[in-house]
């Protein structure tokens, strides 16, 4: 009967260890569980935080790509438009060629000198006639003008009241020789059919002559 008694006392005392254990396990489960629940959630946010940054981070990379190519279409336009201006800058100024009469040594005619001015103007040739003795050097252009006359190509060329002064002091054929000068040197110059000369906007009149009208390359005779 004592053996018997032991016997349970034994079995229920080994029924309460094993109760207590499982009970320990299952604790220890459980909060096992939660604990990898929680680090599984925290694992979760943490993504989901980097997944945003990551996607800012390619948008950023994408916005830069986009950004290059344009900058480098600036830097391109740039770059052309300042080689257009250099070339602009070193290119040479445009010569002209001009044909100036001068009276020979023997008075009979005119040498024809063909020169380059930078631009041909009526002041520019006035300048070279000046330059080569024909004229004097107080004279000079009140107005010129290109233009048509009955289907031609004229000129109208003004000049101030000393070039009359001028030739009303030479003889009739240093008059001659310096109209023709001035007459020859514009329509070869400007290839013109017809020049018509004035002072001061008034008819040329000499003593020897009075320049109306237009006048045709000119001859010495």
């Amino acid at each position: 009967m004592k053996h018997r008694t032991l016997c349970i006392a034994v079995l229920l005392c080994a029924a309460m260890i094993f109760g207590t254990a499982g009970c320990s396990n299952t604790q220890d489960t459980d909060a096992k569980t939660q604990t990898e629940s929680k680090e599984d959630k925290k694992d979760t946010e943490e993504k989901s935080k980097e997944t945003p940054d990551k996607e800012s981070e390619k948008e950023s990379a994408a916005s830069k790509e986009e950004t290059v190519p344009k900058d480098e279409s600036k830097d391109a336009v740039k770059s052309h438009a300042e080689i257009q201006e250099s070339q602009k800058e070193s290119a040479p100024v445009q010569t002209g060629q001009a044909f100036i009469y001068v009276p020979d040594e023997n008075a009979e005619g005119w040498d024809v000198n063909q020169v380059e001015i930078a631009q041909v103007t009526a002041d520019a040739l006035i300048g070279q006639l000046v330059g080569a003795g024909v004229l004097t050097d107080s004279i000079t252009v009140q107005n010129f003008e290109e233009t048509e006359e009955e289907g031609q190509y004229v000129l109208k060329l003004d000049l101030s009241s000393n070039f009359k002064d001028s030739i009303r002091s030479m003889g009739t054929a240093g008059e001659i020789l310096t109209i023709g000068a001035v007459v020859n040197s514009f329509l070869d110059t400007y290839q013109a059919e017809a020049i018509q000369i004035t002072v001061d906007g008034s008819t040329l009149e000499t003593g020897h002559e009075v320049y109306e009208g237009f006048m045709t390359h000119m001859d010495y005779q």
